[in-house]
């Protein structure tokens, strides 16, 4: 029986945009979400914060659980959900090494072509207006 790992994503949210990493020795410009695999004994949040934390120093809390996705290789499979999260107010973004680069991308369809096809077949269905407006509140 081959593995299903557990894993967590987050799209954060500032100002109608979303944060996307960079991983480093990509030669294409496709990015991804901030995030990566549970470990034993960890909640949803518990590996978000993590995650996230690693990857950015950014100190984040779930906001919303928005999504699931599933990542099928050969030897294992990933299968995750993805949190709605708000850009921490005052803190700096600092990349790990294991990330080259970062932006924030409007939250919008468009974006979505510079997007990890993992994240982005499921994003494309994502009602971006819906989002835009209850992360302002």
């Amino acid at each position: 029986m081959k593995p299903v790992i557990p894993a967590v994503k987050a799209v954060i949210v500032k100002d109608g945009k979303f944060l996307v990493l960079r991983k480093q020795g990509m030669t294409e410009e496709i990015y991804e979400l901030p995030g990566g695999k549970m470990n034993f004994g960890e909640t949803h949040g518990e590996a978000l914060f993590r995650e996230v934390y690693e990857e950015t120093k950014l100190q984040v809390q779930p906001f919303i659980l928005y999504d699931t996705f599933e990542n099928f290789q050969p030897d294992y499979q990933i299968t995750g959900v993805i949190y709605l999260v708000e850009m921490p107010a005052d803190q700096t973004i600092i990349l790990s090494e294991e990330h080259r680069d970062y932006q924030f991308l409007p939250l919008e369809k468009e974006s979505l072509a510079v997007i990890d096809l993992v994240f982005s077949s499921r994003m494309e269905r994502w009602d971006f207006e819906a989002i835009k407006s209850f992360m302002k509140k």
